[in-house]
């Protein structure tokens, strides 16, 4: 078969192992379950140990990313965390460099995007420990031929299944996550259904604008605009007020009509939702509030 690059992971199980004393050949031979007859060459090597930490912003300087986040890498957090930190704060950035938004918008990245990442890397740094406990259990009958070590290997089995799934399957937490205390946002008293596990869509301000498939067919998403998106589900709602207010301060706003598409009434159950360029609800109500030019101020970081 010929000489194929690799990698491979070993954590340090015992108290009283450490980095000098664990048999690193032997444990390279253990996990790739090959013999003294088998041959590798190392290419490079690293020990690292694994924590969790979460920065703060500072002034002027904005990060995101491994910049500014760091635990155990499992199930890509770190991926999905550094992705959505950094369509969180190019869109306000955009906003405050095209001139429509005012510098305290970009307050908003730190309020919205620091308490996930802080549920993040301790559900992260949670299912390191206790993956790494699970494997110091596994008895050594696991090795046992015949009925015994089946019945112990299905038991295993099962246990490394129910705890791997809540962490490579964690729908709230990838796409159900919402920002419950942002300065450009308007709450209001509702509280989405939300948990780790499960994605529950919502409309409630902060969470991800549920996806939709438009009867132009377009998906719901490709039809949002630069800044923000007005999706109306009762075309005699009038929304002329708002495009009025931000036409005078330069705010950028799609319309889009929500009517003939399905679904759309069981989703979106205001008939006007606000939805940010990044996907995230900014407003919504069955009619436009009495103050809008308030509303638009708040949007681009004029109330702050």
């Amino acid at each position: 078969m010929g000489a194929r690059p690799g990698s491979s992971h070993n954590h340090l199980n015992r108290a009283d192992e450490s980095f000098e004393s664990v048999d690193r050949d032997q444990s390279i031979r253990a996990i790739l379950g090959v013999g003294p007859e088998f041959q590798y060459e190392i290419l490079s090597k690293e020990d690292w140990v694994g924590r969790r930490v979460v920065a703060d912003r500072s002034g002027r300087v904005f990060i995101c990313g491994d910049a500014a986040q760091l635990w155990m890498p499992y199930a890509g957090y770190g991926m999905n965390a550094g992705i959505a930190d950094a369509a969180n704060l190019a869109w306000l950035l955009g906003a405050v460099f095209d001139g429509w938004a005012f510098p305290a918008i970009l307050d908003a990245s730190a309020a919205e995007r620091q308490p996930i990442t802080e549920q993040v890397s301790h559900l992260a740094m949670y299912m390191a420990l206790k993956v790494l406990g699970q494997r110091r259990s596994v008895p050594p009958e696991i090795e046992t031929p015949g009925r015994e070590g089946d019945s112990v290997r299905a038991r295993i089995g099962r246990e490394a299944y129910d705890l791997n799934v809540q962490q490579y399957c964690c729908g709230g937490l990838n796409f159900g996550y919402f920002y419950d205390r942002s300065p450009i946002i308007v709450y209001d008293d509702a509280q989405p259904d939300y948990n780790m596990a499960e994605f529950t869509q919502s409309t409630v301000p902060g969470c991800r604008a549920p996806p939709l498939w438009l009867a132009d067919g377009r998906s719901l998403w490709d039809a949002l605009g630069p800044g923000y998106t007005l999706l109306r589900s009762d075309r005699s709602t009038s929304a002329e007020a708002l495009e009025a207010a931000t036409r005078v301060c330069g705010v950028p706003l799609t319309l889009v009509d929500l009517e003939g598409t399905a679904d759309a009434t069981k989703l979106y159950d205001r008939r006007l939702v606000l939805v940010r360029t990044d996907q995230h609800v900014a407003w919504r109500g069955d009619a436009l509030p009495d103050d809008v030019a308030g509303l638009v101020d708040t949007l681009r970081g004029a109330a702050a």
